[in-house]
């Protein structure tokens, strides 16, 4: 089983894959992203676990331009608080780091107790929203938007 997550930051500084690695390592040496012969993209490791792909898209990518206008239709019309926090990460965007989580069986919380490790960290470092599939848009811990959807 498994869903798509995905991290949009308004920031324009560097985020790189090498980046995020050490960023985990330094907090637990068991994380690790291999299989990164195609730039942007790999494999995120923890032990002997593989989490998923991890992969970051940017403005000009095909995935990245066409992940946000789906957003923005899928957001839909309106102008209460929480639209308008998305609307403006979107329109801002400078990076979307999207991973596509795994796990076996239907137990998920293993996966996404270690996958919450990198969504703290980027939230700290990086200015933006997570987006998962199936449940909206997050500020932090808090679901801003409801968005019962997957791209």
């Amino acid at each position: 089983m498994g869903y798509t997550m995905r991290y949009i930051t308004t920031d324009a500084g560097d985020l790189s894959l090498s980046v995020i690695e050490a960023a985990l390592q330094q907090m637990d040496a068991a994380y690790a992203i291999t299989n990164t012969d195609v730039p942007d993209i790999g494999d995120l490791i923890h032990g002997d676990t593989r989490l998923g792909v991890i992969e970051i898209n940017r403005p000009g990518d095909d995935i990245f331009e066409d992940d946000v206008a789906e957003f923005h239709d899928l957001v839909g019309a309106g102008d209460s608080p929480a639209q308008q926090r998305v609307y403006e990460v979107l329109d801002n965007a400078n990076a979307m780091v999207a991973v596509e989580a795994e796990w076996p069986g239907t137990d998920a919380e293993p996966v996404l107790a270690k996958l919450d490790v990198l969504w703290d960290w980027l939230f700290a470092h990086y200015p933006g929203l997570l987006q998962a599939d199936n449940e909206g848009f997050y500020e932090g811990d808090d679901l801003i938007l409801e968005r019962r959807f997957t791209l």
